[in-house]
């Protein structure tokens, strides 16, 4: 999968677009229009970054790879500084205040060029603003504001399911966690922590009861480790499903009798909200229901429940990864306006006219029929 840029990256190529703009201007003796002193790299830095060293570890970063350069961070950065930091030339060269057109000029190839660069620039930094003020909300705040406290309970419409209670089918409560809260990430690390979780050993074994069999199937393969560092990501986010009514079935009847796991999780659902090639989308990582309770509605549910948040949050689109031999799966994505997605691997093509068919697709589904529209056009 490709995705945008990093906050590293963008900051990188921003102290890169300051630092050239100065470098390329040095013959014009340019000045600081409120102090008429010229500017220095430490000032540079100053404005930009508190830690010096953090600084110059970018700068000697970009200097590294200048092969991958992106323009338009170059150039927002450098029109960031003139805002902040108004630079005039010397009465030599006639006192004339530089504007983002001269930054325009100096790095585009043409002066709209330029600034077509800059409007793209500032429309990403936008997006990818509201992502990371996204992911920094704490969880409470961000249920609150984005999912409503009906959704957060389902009752199933189906009684295929026993229910303790001759009533009623079962209720389910859904409570959304972070990967911090579930993992234990802030709590001080134990030797035990990565081998034996609480509630994190349930989801991944549910995980591996249901899904186990694809990966081993394809070219990945499983991995423990790289299964449990993607669960512990600092941006994943969790619907986690527990039976609220009655008691649960009886043990046999359970995916697991493992008596280690928290019995008392019957599925889960594991999301981002993240980039996908500039776009800003909620990404389902995971949707796993207990054998028992499938084919209840459950799983359309949690879908409701992490599009609604897609919506709400203003997401371009939900996306998905799914193996294609897992058929049933990707039918069932399909029935809730799931399509190929236009970043899926396409097949490799190999000498002598083979070509390899990848063995997983992505899908995604528009969410922001609107936004989609103004962004073709």
């Amino acid at each position: 999968m490709a995705s945008a840029a990093t906050e590293r990256e963008i900051n990188k190529w921003r102290l890169w677009g300051v630092n050239r703009l100065l470098e390329t201007n040095t013959s014009l003796v340019l000045v600081h229009e409120k102090t008429g002193k010229p500017p220095t790299l430490d000032l540079v830095k100053s404005i930009y970054y508190k830690d010096d060293e953090e600084a110059e570890d970018l700068l000697e970063e970009a200097k590294s790879s200048l092969r991958d350069m992106d323009m338009k961070w170059v150039i927002l950065g450098a029109c960031d500084f003139l805002t902040s930091c108004p630079l005039r030339t010397s009465k030599d060269y006639g006192n004339v205040l530089l504007r983002r057109s001269d930054v325009f000029r100096t790095f585009g190839k043409t002066e709209s060029q330029g600034m077509k660069l800059y409007i793209e620039a500032s429309e990403a930094l936008s997006r990818f603003r509201k992502i990371r003020d996204l992911n920094n909300l704490p969880i409470s705040h961000f249920t609150k504001e984005y999912l409503p406290t009906e959704l957060m309970e389902y009752q199933s419409s189906t009684r295929k399911i026993e229910s303790t209670t001759k009533d009623s089918p079962p209720m389910f409560q859904i409570d959304m966690t972070t990967s911090s809260d579930v993992f234990g990430l802030d709590n001080e690390p134990s030797n035990e922590s990565r081998s034996a979780p609480r509630i994190p050993q349930t989801l991944f074994e549910l995980i591996k009861h249901t899904s186990y069999k694809d990966y081993k199937a394809s070219r990945q393969g499983w991995d423990d480790e790289h299964k449990l560092e993607e669960m512990e990501d600092e941006d994943m986010r969790y619907l986690v499903v527990k039976l609220s009514n009655g008691r649960l079935p009886e043990t046999e009847k359970q995916w697991t009798k493992d008596s280690e796991l928290d019995h008392s999780i019957i599925g889960f659902l594991s999301f981002m909200i993240t980039q996908e090639e500039d776009e800003n989308v909620v990404y389902i990582y995971e949707i796993h229901i207990s054998d028992h309770f499938r084919d209840c509605g459950l799983g359309r549910h949690l879908f409701k429940m992490v599009e609604h948040i897609g919506k709400a949050t203003g997401m371009d689109k939900s996306m998905l990864t799914v193996f294609k031999r897992n058929t049933h799966a990707r039918q069932w994505y399909t029935s809730r306006g799931y399509e190929e997605d236009e970043i899926s691997p396409r097949p490799r093509k190999l000498r002598g006219g083979r070509s390899i068919e990848p063995d997983y697709e992505i899908l995604s589904k528009r969410l922001q029929e609107q936004g989609h529209e103004k962004a073709k056009s």
